[in-house]
């Protein structure tokens, strides 16, 4: 009886020590599993990331190349509007000036 007992300890000794280590293999594997798609769930949030930059950036330098242009209109504009205002007090220059010749 006290064998028999013994045995029985063993037996269940030796399943427990078995029912550690697989728990202790499950754990494992649940663990390498969990830091594959944490680095996979990494990588795409880092790609996501590098897309909304680039949409970001494309867009500011849209942006920036808009206001250059209308900057650019503007100054030809104004340009422009210099040209014919100085056209116009040419005339009464060329005036002034031949009537001090002929005095």
């Amino acid at each position: 009886m006290v064998e028999e007992a013994i045995k029985k300890i063993k037996e269940k000794e030796a399943s427990g020590t078995k029912a550690l280590g697989e728990a202790k293999e499950e754990a494992e594997k649940k663990v390498k599993e969990a830091r594959k798609e944490a680095e996979e769930l990494l990588k795409e949030t880092e790609a996501e990331a590098k897309k909304e930059e680039d949409r970001l950036v494309k867009k500011e330098e849209e942006q920036a190349n808009k206001e250059a242009q209308e900057i650019k209109k503007k100054s030809l504009k104004e340009r422009e509007q210099i040209k014919k205002a100085a056209k116009k007090r040419m005339n009464k220059a060329v005036s002034f000036i031949a009537r001090e010749i002929v005095k």
